[in-house]
């Protein structure tokens, strides 16, 4: 096992379509940064869930990590030793593509062989890793050893595909969205593979996916990436509920949060929140010192409320909750969830609620939420003031 490091890792790439004839003045301004200055540290035997938009670099930074890359700027070490000049192959890791990347002229017991083949290992010894190989993958993987990747599935590529990266023993695991390509039912049954492999191994791994759920179940911590960087780092919980700024609170989450353009208003000491439509929001004492140490007292703010945290309005609502009427204009139903569109005069708002409450299209209820759940965000830059 080796921890992993990055620190202000920068990877450039000049756009498609680029042609040396119209090269400006300034070089560099050609150039699109896959990485931005990325600092980002993956504990021995940790893994690391990365998620984030198409396009934000996340499958750059696998391959920056496993030398299919080289940084332009900036260091990366495994187990506090620079590798930026290492070779894949000297780098002790295993990768497994999205496309599973298998060779299609060989079967599926040679594509677990040929690196070892390159090697020119005695056939002996190649037998005992792909005997141990398959006693790992369990029930079945025997019977694909034999057949080509063309004949396989799906899930079948992809069991050969993970085969062929612990059969090399890696010191780090590197998944770049290994399910995507997977019904629900398979990714279900695989993802509970994955992490039963993950945790019997104890390897350091970067898991990269689009899917939050996946990364929830996969992954010790979370990194949330950006245009290259690395905007937040924690566990789900600590993210979800503590977002550094807006774009990890509507990023993380589904439906996202429901976000509302205030104005913060002081009253006799006490401190509210102004929007449209006479909407009035008393905010707890608990955050009237960082709010007026900031001097934020009539300045335009954003509120934002989780869906899952606005419910009916019951007999006993706490005081401390902020009640209001709503339009149902939409509504959808699944076997553990309600999912309600209601709208608030200007404002529109999204509630997850229990499956059992099903209003009418159009019909007026009162909901509330507990204020403190709410979070408070500076508008001209994003970042959380309460979190």
């Amino acid at each position: 096992m080796s921890s992993v490091r990055l620190e202000g890792v920068v990877k450039k790439f000049r756009p498609q379509g680029f042609s040396l004839f119209s090269l400006p003045r300034e070089k560099d301004s050609t150039m699109i940064h896959a990485l931005d200055y990325l600092y980002l540290e993956i504990k021995d035997g940790e893994t690391m869930g990365v998620i984030g938009p198409t396009g934000c670099g996340k499958t750059t930074l696998l391959k920056v990590i496993a030398g299919l890359e080289r940084v332009d700027e900036g260091n990366v070490y495994f187990d506090n030793r620079n590798v930026n000049k290492l070779r894949p192959r000297d780098r002790e890791i295993g990768m497994v593509f999205q496309n599973y990347a298998l060779y299609p002229h060989m079967v599926s017991r040679e594509n677990l062989a040929f690196p070892f083949r390159l090697r020119k290992w005695p056939e002996e010894r190649i037998n005992e890793k792909i005997e141990f190989t398959a006693d790992t993958l369990g029930v079945g993987f025997r019977a694909l050893l034999g057949r080509m990747p063309r004949t396989l599935s799906a899930g079948q590529k992809q069991r050969v595909a993970l085969g062929r990266c612990i059969i090399r023993n890696p010191k780090v695991f590197l998944l770049d969205e290994p399910m995507s390509s997977l019904d629900a039912k398979l990714r279900a049954k695989t993802r509970t593979e994955i992490k039963n492999l993950l945790r019997k191994f104890g390897v350091t791994t970067v898991y990269v996916t689009h899917d939050q759920s996946e990364a929830v179940a996969l992954s010790h911590r979370i990194a949330i990436m950006r245009r290259g960087k690395i905007e937040q780092v924690g566990s789900f919980d600590e993210v979800y509920n503590h977002p550094v700024n807006l774009f990890v609170a509507e990023f993380l989450g589904e439906p996202s949060m429901n976000l509302l353009n205030v104005v913060l208003k002081e009253e006799k000491g006490e401190l509210f929140l102004v929007g449209f439509d006479s909407l009035r929001v008393k905010l707890p004492l608990k955050w009237n010192q960082t709010l007026k140490e900031k001097k934020l007292v009539g300045e335009e703010l954003i509120f934002g409320i989780r869906p899952e945290h606005i419910e009916r309005r019951k007999r006993t609502t706490p005081p401390s909750f902020f009640s209001f009427w709503a339009e149902v204009e939409d509504k959808e139903v699944s076997i553990s969830k309600a999912y309600l569109s209601l709208r608030v005069g200007r404002h529109k708002l999204m509630a997850v609620t229990d499956p059992h409450f099903s209003p009418r299209i159009g019909e007026e209820i009162e909901f509330s939420l507990p204020v403190d759940e709410g979070k408070i965000f500076n508008r001209e830059n994003g970042l959380a003031i309460i979190s």
